[in-house]
């Protein structure tokens, strides 16, 4: 039995405009109507998440920023937090700055840039939050402005992107790691944070065990949740390691896939209420 439904949103549920359709939301309230939870979990930052989960109405914490944080939208608690230490970032954004590659801050509220270039712009129009542009490198800023950040996010080709994750896993090979989203997004964040480790924390707070977790998601960052999950089910558009790791595949979200499965489970039965005890997710 299915009890708390985990789905990541770009290429996931959201269609090819990024968009939430009427069928996703639909099959999703179903579920939650049946008694099962439903759990957003991200690459995201929370203000890129927030508005899906109140269109859907989640009846579950938020996972965002690929695991570095669970927040609970319904309260405005944040749960779990986990952040990359200040002098790593720092380390990390001069050798990016080095290499001449484009890379995003994300602070804790908001995201910055030095300069905006024609790939924050589809990044922004994707996500629907404006870039904050500080007009000087990160590092000099992030010096300026000391914090522990939630996430760099790296974006260049689909090559760059690669053979920027070996160099900063070598140069870094503890305090951060490097896993993508897209075949050309990098993800930085904290050491030991994805989204099944998160997904793991915040399932057994609700009192769900593994096999009882649904789970969708379609690029290298949702695999450690799509192998978490009982029913893990990479997208058909997904890349090869989603693809080859879970243990289902889902028709595409061009086709709603997600709405397919979750519908298929629903006429079958196979979808049931949360525990009515649940713990609360473990905080750090």
């Amino acid at each position: 039995m299915i009890r708390l439904i985990a789905t990541d949103l770009d290429d996931t549920l959201l269609d090819a405009g990024s968009a939430l359709t009427a069928r996703a939301r639909a099959a999703l309230e179903a579920a939650m109507a049946a008694g099962c939870g439903v759990a957003i979990v991200s690459g995201r930052m929370l203000e890129a998440t927030l508005p899906f989960a109140r269109e859907i109405g989640v009846n579950a914490p938020m996972v965002i920023y690929n695991g570095a944080m669970v927040y609970d939208h319904r309260s405005g608690e944040t749960l779990y937090a986990r952040r990359i230490p200040f002098e790593t970032a720092l380390g990390m954004l001069r050798m990016i700055e080095a290499m001449g590659l484009y890379v995003q801050l994300y602070p804790g509220m908001g995201y910055f840039c030095d300069t905006p270039l024609p790939q924050t712009e589809v990044y922004a129009k994707q996500i629907r939050v404006p870039v904050t542009p500080v007009h000087m490198p990160l590092s000099r800023w992030l010096e300026e402005h000391p914090c522990d950040p939630q996430k760099l996010l790296l974006i260049d080709t689909p090559e760059g992107a690669t053979a920027a994750q070996a160099a900063l896993t070598k140069a870094f090979p503890s305090g951060v790691c490097c896993m993508k989203s897209k075949p050309h997004y990098l993800e930085i964040m904290p050491e030991g944070v994805n989204k099944g480790h998160a997904l793991a924390a915040l399932a057994e707070g609700l009192g769900v065990a593994p096999g009882e977790v649904m789970a969708f998601g379609d690029g290298e960052n949702d695999v450690p949740m799509l192998t978490f999950a009982g029913a893990g089910f990479a997208m058909a558009n997904g890349c090869e390691p989603a693809r080859t790791r879970a243990r289902h595949i889902a028709p595409p979200n061009t086709e709603d896939g997600v709405a397919q499965v979750v519908e298929q489970y629903l006429r079958q039965g196979l979808i049931g209420p949360l525990p009515k005890t649940p713990q609360e997710v473990s905080r750090s």
